[in-house]
C-alpha cells in the first residue's frame, strides 16, 4: 500500500479523492487514534470537545472546512466525527526536536515529532489545491492540516509545541498551529511572506516555526507567542529547538529542566551535535558525502529520539530544500533509529 497521495482540484475535490480513498480505514484509523492521544488519568472535558468541534471547524477558513466536506462525503463519515478528529489537536500538547545547518553551502533541516499513537503517521500528502501553491504535507492519512511541510516555491516549514503567556486580542483573527502552518504553506513564498502573515494572524498557542527557503538558502527560527515573534538565525552555522526558547535555555538551571527527554536536555544534546556536524563540514569544505547519515544519526541519538511510553518519536525527516532533497520515514518507530528512511521524489519539475 503506498504511503503517498497526490492529490489535486477544489478543496472539496481533494477532500472527496482523500475520503473515497480511505474509505472505511478512515473511521478505524480516527477511533485508534482517539484511544491513543487522549492517555489515561489526564483530565479531558469531552463534553466541550464534542460540543465545540463543529463550531471551531466552521470558524476556519472556508478553504478548510470545504476540504472538511469533501471528505466527509467521500468517506461517508459524518462532519461531526472529522471535526473532533482535528479539533482533538487545539486541547492537547506534543513535543518535538529540531534543527537547522547550514552545510555544503546550503540549508538542511532535520525534525523528530514525538507524539501519541505513533503508529498512526508516516504519510506524506502532495496537495494541489486550485489558486494555492501546491504543497507536500507530512503526517497521518486523511491529514488536512500539518506541523510539517514544504510547497513548490521550496518554502519549508515544521513547528514544535512552544508554552505562551500572552493572551488573544479578540478583534483579531487566530488559528492552532497546525492550521497556520499549512495556510503559509499554501500562501508563502518566501520568509518575508511568512512574516507578514505572522503579523497578520494570531496563534492558538506559542509555536517554534522552523523555516527555509531553498530558492536563497535562507533560514530562521521563529518564537512565536500568540501574538508576536522573535526571529532567530542560524549564526553559528546551525541553530535548534525543543520545546522552549532560546531565552529559556540560558535562564533555567533547576534540576528537573534537566532529566532524560526533557525539553532542556534535549536541546543540551542537539547543541552538542549540531555543533560537532559543522565542525566536521565547515564552509568551504569537501561536499557532504555522509549526508543524510550525520544528521538521522542527531535524531536517533540516545538523548534526543524518544522511545518509551506512550510518547513516541513517529515521524522524522531530514531535507534540504534548495536541492529538493528529502528523506522522510513512511512508518516503523521510533522513527529516527527504527523507521522506514526512504527518499522522496521531489513531485515539481
Amino acid at each position: 500500500m503506498s504511503r503517498i497521495y497526490h492529490l489535486t482540484g477544489t478543496p472539496y475535490e481533494i477532500g472527496f479523492a482523500m475520503g473515497q480513498a480511505l474509505g472505511a480505514r478512515l473511521e478505524a484509523n480516527i477511533k485508534h487514534y482517539i484511544r491513543q492521544r487522549i492517555p489515561p488519568g489526564v483530565t479531558f472535558d469531552k463534553v466541550a470537545w464534542r460540543k465545540g468541534a463543529l463550531p471551531w471547524l466552521r470558524e476556519l477558513p472556508e478553504r478548510y472546512l470545504e476540504e472538511f466536506e469533501g471528505l466527509a462525503c467521500g468517506s461517508g463519515l459524518p462532519l461531526l466525527s472529522l471535526a473532533k478528529w482535528a479539533y482533538l489537536e487545539v486541547l492537547l500538547e506534543n513535543q518535538c526536536s529540531g534543527a537547522i545547518l547550514i552545510l555544503d553551502k546550503h540549508a538542511w533541516v532535520a525534525r523528530n515529532n514525538d507524539i501519541y499513537a505513533p503508529d498512526m503517521w508516516g504519510y506524506v500528502t502532495i496537495r494541489e489545491a486550485t489558486g494555492r501553491i501546491p504543497t507536500i504535507s507530512f503526517g497521518m492519512e486523511g491529514d488536512v492540516f500539518t506541523p510539517t511541510g514544504v510547497n513548490r516555491e521550496k518554502l519549508w516549514l515544521h513547528y514544535n509545541y512552544l508554552p505562551a503567556s500572552d493572551a488573544l486580542i479578540p478583534s483579531q483573527p487566530h488559528l492552532p498551529g497546525y492550521v497556520l502552518l499549512q495556510e503559509a504553506l499554501e500562501t508563502c513564498r518566501n520568509l518575508q511572506d511568512l512574516e507578514k502573515y505572522l503579523l497578520q494572524v494570531q496563534r492558538d498557542g506559542g509555536m517554534l516555526i522552523f523555516a527555509v527557503d531553498g530558492k536563497t538558502d535562507e533560514a530562521a527560527l521563529y518564537e512565536c507567542s500568540r501574538t508576536d515573534f522573535r526571529k532567530r538565525y542560524p549564526v553559528e552555522g546551525w541553530i535548534v529547538g525543543t520545546n522552549h526558547t532560546c531565552e529559556a535555555a540560558i535562564v533555567t538551571s533547576t534540576e528537573d529542566d534537566y532529566q532524560p527527554l526533557s525539553t532542556h536536555s534535549r536541546y543540551k544534546r542537539l547543541e552538542v551535535l549540531a555543533e560537532a556536524i559543522f565542525s566536521r563540514h565547515p564552509p568551504g569544505s569537501s561536499p557532504l558525502g555522509s549526508l543524510p547519515g550525520e544528521l538521522i544519526d542527531l535524531l536517533a541519538d540516545d538523548e534526543v529520539e524518544a522511545r518509551r511510553g506512550e510518547i513516541q518519536t513517529a515521524y522524522s525527516c531530514v531535507a534540504c530544500p534548495a536541492t529538493t532533497d528529502i528523506w522522510y520515514t513512511f512508518g516503523g518507530y521510533p522513527s529516527a533509529s527504527r523507521g522506514d528512511w526512504q527518499r522522496l521524489e521531489w513531485p515539481w519539475i
